[in-house]
């Protein structure tokens, strides 16, 4: 539009060069290009034969350049002028029809008819805006012979017009995507950052042209010009390089790209900077820098960027352990939130329930002002929930029904869980399962529905060994257990299926669930044919995980000779049994300590047997053998061994301190997990955290 201003003007100033003897047309000229628009008006009344004043005065008084102003008068001359042919006053009313602007109302009929009229000028701008306006009302038989002869001529916005026009018909059967790209090509190839563009985008999302490293050329060649558009893309296509395959090429190419977009003020990308610096997230081969990185992150806050403020706000929660920072980190997430950061709605949600973060920044709050910040986030977590947010629904059913944290209300708590079992979570089925089990609350037990969900919670883990979810993981496997208990057992109206049991005692276990492993290894180990091999890699798998009751059942084979060994012999190996028995007993566990006696009584190692079955008897074992053998040794290796228990109980039996763990219900867990994923930052002193 400025430009056809422009030569509108450059029209108008021809025409008074021409007339240079007529000093109203001169004054009323240099008046209106000095900005001086009364007294252009003045002198361009007063010059009624000559049409390029009577344009400018039509002009000042549409465009209302003066107070006094007549849009009335100045549409009137304007159309007179237009009827005569004039075609600046044409070409006005096609663009005031066509936006609605200067007093007449948006009419893109009327707007495009001027536009015909003023086609006979060859106005190229003209011609390229009737077009565009023909092609939007859907009329291509009028706008392609306008294009045509624009390309005959040589126009490089025409070819693109055209390009971009053969390629979005609504019929696919009529899109020619490679007429599209032989016209665009000579613009791109010749430095246009529009024609590179649209070039990338063709090649990038039309299945019919579809060629990544050609989308990549012209989106870089695009964005070098200064498209931002195009620097956009290549942010997208080196995230997904870097997605595909972490490698320092591809960690190099999407921080280039990051660094383009930041550079130019994108406020994502000023996030994404951030972030890097201050936790390496796209890898480790970059300095952690949390002056440069708060510096960028900042910056996307500044910028309104609702991801740097929930980013922000992490930082000062994991760095900063104070009730300012606490403050400050409250209401970055309440800003995201109300931005549409879901998981800023459901974090301060969870943080605001549990009173781990306030508003306030105070140490000292009131109970009011606690029950309120829980009331802010339950209605926090009901917002996420309600956006979709299968997190924010999992932990919102399991706080309603456990009825921690001030409010009860099962029956909304099953429901919410049940929005979030469609919703796609891998957590609520396994809640639901264990909520219809035992029954909670006002919810009675129900064997039909756990089943059910039990079924629905083994179903859901098909990307259960994604490792990311804690939640999910352990539901995934505390439900495969549960199920292959029941084909095992036959109870709660399951059949009984041991080859079903198996394979899901296999899925747990592939998923670091030690308690699947172990129970395959007994599987293997007490079949009416044992399979050694197999039984002692389950074990393993479940000893590796740090279960002591693998490493005892470990000694055991050592010590019985049912660990295969290189040469294909099995035979005992009483240090393999120790070692094994060793393991299991510094965690406490007294069957292991109990062994560990055993193998030394059997050595004739009295003193230190007797010391085993007295840490034993700490740890809850009921035998009483460590007594008896005191008989056995000398006065004096009597009052050495008592001298020494003490020690030896200190350093390995059980003080009573450390209580057997008890079972806790998944919807407690889930309940009492902490919100979120804390950022994961690097100290320069400390190393990684």
């Amino acid at each position: 539009m400025k430009s056809a201003v422009y030569l509108s003007l450059l029209a108008v100033s021809a025409a008074l060069a021409l007339e240079g003897c007529d000093s109203n047309a001169s004054l009323c000229q240099s008046r209106y290009q000095a900005g001086n628009y009364g007294d252009a008006l003045k002198y361009c009344g007063k010059d009624h034969k000559n049409p390029a004043s009577r344009y400018i005065e039509a002009l000042i008084h549409m465009d209302k350049m003066i107070p006094d102003s007549s849009q009335e008068k100045g549409l009137k001359l304007m159309k007179e002028l237009a009827a005569a042919g004039d075609h600046q006053a044409l070409a006005k009313l096609a663009r005031s029809y066509a936006a609605g602007s200067s007093g007449v109302p948006q009419n893109e009929d009327l707007a495009l008819d001027y536009y015909r009229q003023d086609l006979a000028h060859k106005d190229p701008a003209v011609m390229l805006e009737f077009s565009a306006l023909a092609l939007a009302k859907n009329r291509p038989e009028e706008a392609l012979p306008v294009l045509e002869e624009l390309l005959r001529g040589g126009n490089m916005t025409a070819r693109q017009q055209l390009a971009m026009y053969l390629v979005s018909k609504k019929d696919p059967t009529e899109k020619d995507y490679r007429r599209a790209i032989e016209l665009l090509k000579p613009a791109a190839e010749g430095g246009d950052a529009d024609a590179a563009h649209a070039l990338g985008m063709i090649y990038r999302f039309q299945d019919a042209v579809r060629d990544p490293a050609l989308a990549e050329k012209y989106f870089t060649m695009a964005a070098e010009k200064g498209n931002q558009l195009a620097a956009d893309m290549m942010l997208t296509i080196s995230r997904e390089q870097y997605q595909d395959n972490n490698t320092p090429e591809t960690r190099q190419k999407f921080r280039k790209w990051i660094r383009v977009n930041a550079e130019h003020g994108a406020h994502n990308a000023e996030n994404l900077m951030g972030l890097d610096y201050l936790t390496g997230f796209i890898g480790s081969d970059i300095a952690i820098d949390e002056e440069e990185g708060l510096k960028w992150l900042i910056r996307s806050v500044d910028g309104e960027n609702r991801n740097g403020m929930y980013y922000l706000a992490k930082y000062y929660l994991h760095r900063y352990h104070t009730p300012e920072y606490f403050r400050k980190a409250a209401i970055l997430l309440r800003e995201a939130a109300l931005k549409g950061q879901i998981d800023a709605a459901r974090d301060l949600g969870e943080y605001l329930v549990q009173g781990r973060i306030s508003f306030s920044g105070s140490e000292e709050e009131s109970r009011e002002t606690r029950e309120e910040n829980r009331r802010l986030g339950y209605d926090y977590l009901d917002r996420a929930s309600r956006a979709g947010d299968y997190k924010a629904s999992e932990r919102l059913g399991a706080l309603l029904i456990s009825g921690k944290y001030g409010q009860s209300d099962p029956e909304r708590g099953v429901k919410i869980l049940e929005k979030a079992t469609w919703q796609g979570s891998r957590v609520a089925p396994c809640l639901l399962y264990e909520v219809y089990r035992d029954g909670m609350g006002s919810i009675q037990k129900n064997s039909k529905k756990a089943v059910a969900y039990l079924y629905t919670a083994v179903g859901s883990g098909n990307n259960r060994y994604n490792l990311k979810d804690e939640l999910a993981v352990r539901c995934f496997s505390e439900a495969a257990i549960y199920l292959a208990t029941l084909k095992e057992t036959g109870k709660m109206g399951v059949s009984r299926d041991e080859d079903a049991a198996l394979s899901l005692l296999n899925d747990a276990c592939r998923v670091n669930e030690n308690r699947a492993c172990y129970r395959l290894g007994e599987h293997y180990l007490n079949a009416p044919e044992p399979d050694y091999s197999r039984a002692y890699g389950y074990f393993a798998k479940a000893a590796a995980r740090g279960m002591p009751e693998a490493f005892n059942t470990l000694g055991n084979m050592s010590y019985e000779g049912k660990i295969p060994q290189e040469d294909g012999g099995n035979k005992s190996n009483v240090q393999a049994a120790m070692r094994f028995y060793a393991r299991a007993a510094a965690k406490k566990y007294y069957r292991a300590m109990e062994n560990m006696a055993r193998l030394y009584e059997d050595g004739g190692m009295f003193r230190e047997a007797y010391q085993w079955y007295a840490a034993a008897e700490t740890c809850g074992s009921s035998s009483r053998k460590g007594e008896s053998l005191l008989a056995k040794l000398s006065p004096e290796e009597r009052s050495i061994a008592k001298q020494e228990l003490g020690e030896f109980l200190k350093a390995r039996g059980c003080t009573g301190e450390e209580p057997e763990p008890e079972t806790v219900s998944m919807v407690s867990r889930t309940a009492d997990a902490a919100p979120g994923s804390e950022m994961r930052l690097y100290d320069s002193k400390k190393g990684r955290q």
